[in-house]
């Protein structure tokens, strides 16, 4: 199944969508060097619809096919995303640049969101004194094995203050779901089908 290609104004910039299945919500956010259809070529997108999930993945503005728009940060964008399609407590997931993202909104607007997925997110500690709030949402963490990009510390951060988070290592590198595609995939499954 290939996912659907869709387009929405968002503060009058042009922003670029795939979306496949049917369900609850998995948001998900490339990092610097990618693209909404990283998450396409890696798998990501058709095994969260096999997990009876919707999936939306998004081209970050200016970035990809969206247009670059005048957002004040990339967690104001997800915020504006949300609330313009109207989604109710998506899981959103994000990558190194856009997991640093998607912490940012979530620490601040938990009650919104039903859940985290962070891979080798960059800048946690800059939400230190906020990370609490994410204690008792369902969290999965997966850092490469020898991440040189995100250290391990930015893990153990979330570890420290949020009891409901899962860790987990899949592959080498910073962008570990290139090494092994079929173990992160797996990883998301199992997380998403026990909530």
């Amino acid at each position: 199944m290939e996912p659907q290609e869709k387009f929405v104004e968002i503060n009058g910039a042009k922003i670029h969508y795939l979306e496949l299945g049917n369900g609850r919500l998995v948001v998900l956010h490339h990092g610097a060097r990618f693209n909404a259809y990283t998450w396409n070529e890696v798998g990501t997108i058709s095994s969260i619809a096999e997990a009876g999930y919707q999936a939306i993945s998004i081209d970050f503005p200016g970035y990809g096919k969206s247009s670059s728009g005048r957002f004040n940060s990339l967690s104001d964008f997800i915020g504006d995303f949300i609330d313009t399609l109207k989604l109710q407590k998506p899981i959103l997931l994000g990558a190194s640049m856009g997991g640093e993202a998607v912490l940012e909104y979530a620490v601040d607007h938990a009650d919104k969101i039903g859940g985290l997925i962070l891979v080798g997110a960059v800048g946690v500690s800059s939400f230190e004194s906020k990370l609490h709030n994410l204690d008792g949402l369902p969290v999965l963490l997966i850092w490469g094995k020898h991440d040189s990009v995100s250290p391990k510390h930015n893990a153990e951060l979330l570890l420290k203050y949020v009891k409901t988070a899962k860790y987990v290592n899949i592959g080498n590198q910073h962008a570990c779901y290139l090494d092994d595609p079929n173990g992160f995939n797996a990883q998301i499954k199992d997380f998403l089908k026990g909530l």
